[in-house]
């Protein structure tokens, strides 16, 4: 699974790229020597548009619990830890 913050952080400064191959998405990492801070082949990585999606939905289920708590823990009177 593509790491999601790596991702953006990545975009932001133009190492990462996404591009179309064939019905599938890949992600392209630029990479550099670490001695010499030449540019090497970039890292290619499939994304796996379905599972991010599901991890979407699971998340968004996660958020909604934790909300009900919250709120139940505020409906108590607590505003702050």
């Amino acid at each position: 699974m593509i790491d999601i913050k790596r991702y953006i952080e990545k975009k932001e400064k133009g190492l990462v790229t996404l591009s179309k191959l064939g019905s599938a998405a890949v992600a392209s990492w630029a990479i550099f020597d670490i001695d010499t801070g030449e540019k090497l082949p970039p890292v290619v990585e499939a994304i796996d548009l379905n599972s991010l999606k599901k991890l979407r939905e699971e998340t968004v289920s996660l958020l909604s619990q934790l909300d009900a708590l919250i709120k139940d823990i505020e409906a108590l009177g607590i505003t702050q830890a």
